[in-house]
């Protein structure tokens, strides 16, 4: 037997140790005596004569067979995953119009008037049909543009897409991304019926900076507006992300939006979060980006000062990837209003990152398609060694794809953090459970 390669040993307590394995996400307290005779097996080659202490570290893979090769179990689970067909993706765009005009937009240059016709809502509906005999499950994220303008054309597609699910069986699940300027009671009536189960919401500070950042396309503000639909809306909102895009110019806004929100009443259903502002298609200034590492660092605190106001539970606890996104996942695509297909949503509008359209979803092949989707970070030299390997997975892909950058996962950066909050939240729920 020999240990993984992807073991981590963190100290927790006078008598105990953190033990996590990042290829099964095995996560368990170890007593620093046992990890002493662990740490002399592999250092020194000396037997581990505690044969429940060998099962133990077998059953979370801390120890493994000789003539296992472990990156090939890594790869298998990437091929798995990213190829699987039992799971449909589609992120549809209905417009390109936006009423927002923000500062950092990645589509800026697709920005437009452009709506989804009939045609093409029924080319979707065809491309699911098609599918329908061997999709266990299907997810559609309704994205911009601003995709409420065309709030008509996500209801009429909606239950379109709704029927074939429930005639074939399949799993139905929905989602929206929106700036909330137009998230009234109204269209969250709507939302409901067409069981949209989770919307993103963008909240940049309080009211000026948000406003200055988040613009209404005619310049006007947008704050209030957004929070008004939250707080009228609130009996009948799914799960809110409220994204807080920072960079170095709003670093304090989280604690901001946090007393909003609190002072609101929103927190039941609102839960904020960091997103890092980035400068992907030359949308932003370099200098103003804050840097992966540093991100990780400010984006963990922010979530951890979140979780402390709610019932404590683990923060950014890693999941194992067989794929990163969309974008390496052979059934996902983004649908644009024209019909156009694309991988990455960041990609929209751009007709160099085009990969097909929806007439022919499955069978267009071309350059974009392969270098997102044959990309193997089990033979990147940059990424087979490292221990933290099946929790990334090489990181984004349009990062890697574009800018030809390895941009680690936040775990590369603050994984001890993360096991030793979630350790911890786990004793103190055992504890109470044994009251």
């Amino acid at each position: 037997m020999k240990a993984s390669n992807y073991n981590h040993f963190i100290s927790f307590s006078g008598a105990q140790s953190i033990a996590y394995n990042a290829r099964t996400n095995a996560l368990a307290l170890i007593d620093n005596d046992k990890l002493d005779v662990y740490k002399q097996f592999v250092e020194k080659g000396i037997n581990i004569e505690d044969s429940q202490l060998v099962s133990d570290l077998m059953l979370g893979s801390f120890l493994l067979s000789d003539e296992i090769n472990e990156l090939d179990l890594v790869r298998l689970n990437m091929l798995r995953g990213r190829y699987a067909t039992s799971a449909l993706s589609f992120t549809v765009v209905p417009t390109s119009a936006c009423n927002f005009r923000c500062i950092y937009c990645y589509e800026k240059n697709a920005i437009g008037h452009e709506y989804m016709s009939e045609s093409i809502q029924d080319a979707v509906v065809t491309a699911l049909e098609t599918r329908k005999d061997c999709t266990q499950v299907f997810s559609v994220s309704w994205f911009g543009g601003e995709p409420l303008l065309e709030l008509p054309i996500i209801e009429k597609l909606s239950v379109r897409l709704m029927n074939i699910c429930e005639q074939a069986n399949i799993k139905y699940s929905a989602k929206l991304i929106t700036n909330g300027y137009l998230l009234t009671k109204e269209t969250l009536e709507i939302l409901k019926k067409v069981k949209v189960d989770f919307i993103q919401v963008t909240l940049d500070g309080g009211p000026e900076q948000h406003n200055k950042r988040r613009p209404l396309a005619n310049g006007g503000e947008t704050f209030w507006q957004i929070l008004k639909n939250l707080q009228a809306g609130y009996d009948l909102l799914p799960r809110v992300a409220l994204r807080i895009n920072i960079d170095n110019d709003n670093v304090s806004a989280g604690e901001q939006i946090k007393n909003y929100i609190d002072e609101n009443g929103l927190s039941g259903k609102v839960t904020p979060y960091f997103g890092r502002t980035r400068n992907d298609n030359d949308c932003y200034s370099d200098d103003k980006c804050i840097n992966s590492c540093d991100f990780a660092e400010i984006e963990f605190d922010y979530a951890y000062e979140v979780e402390q106001s709610k019932e404590k539970g683990a923060v950014y606890y890693p999941d194992v990837k067989s794929f990163f996104c969309c974008a390496d996942r052979i059934n996902s695509f983004v649908i644009a209003p024209s019909g156009a297909l694309y991988k990455c949503w960041v990609d929209i509008g751009n007709p160099d990152k085009y990969v097909g359209d929806i007439a022919n979803p499955f069978k267009n092949i071309n350059n974009t398609l392969l270098n997102y989707m044959l990309f193997d970070p089990t033979s990147v030299l940059q990424c087979k060694d490292c221990d933290i390997l099946p929790i990334c997975m090489g990181g984004c892909p349009y990062q890697r794809v574009e800018r030809g950058d390895q941009e680690c996962l936040r775990h590369k950066y603050i994984l001890e953090r993360c096991l030793v909050n979630a350790t911890k939240a786990l004793k103190q729920a055992k504890q109470l459970s044994e009251k």
